[in-house]
């Protein structure tokens, strides 16, 4: 492995690796679209809500992890780079671009 692949693997992104960034900015969208939907929300149950609140997370577990598994794989730069600037990753908290679902 070269010496640059082992300090992008381990590259930190506000604190988090790649990877940890990117389950962090799939899990900011979710949070913010079950917030922008409350209003539709609103006649759930507490037990619904957490049904809700589960199954989001784990849809979020199972996209993020096909990239976690390459970035495990000691993925080289450009691809760390490249899933940095496709998912805002340096930008701050939220959604990336100003995400909204229709």
């Amino acid at each position: 492995m070269a010496a640059g692949t082992a300090f992008a693997f381990h590259a930190h992104m506000n604190g988090l690796t790649v990877s940890q960034a990117l389950r962090h900015r799939f899990d900011s969208i979710r949070q913010t679209e079950i917030e922008r939907l409350s209003k539709k929300l609103r006649g759930l149950s507490a037990a619904d809500r957490q049904s809700l609140e589960s199954i989001t997370a784990d849809i979020i577990r199972a996209i993020a992890s096909v990239p976690e598994r390459a970035l495990a794989e000691h993925a080289p730069q450009p691809a760390l780079d490249a899933l940095v600037r496709l998912f805002a990753l340096d930008a701050g908290p939220g959604p990336a671009g100003g995400h909204r679902a229709s």
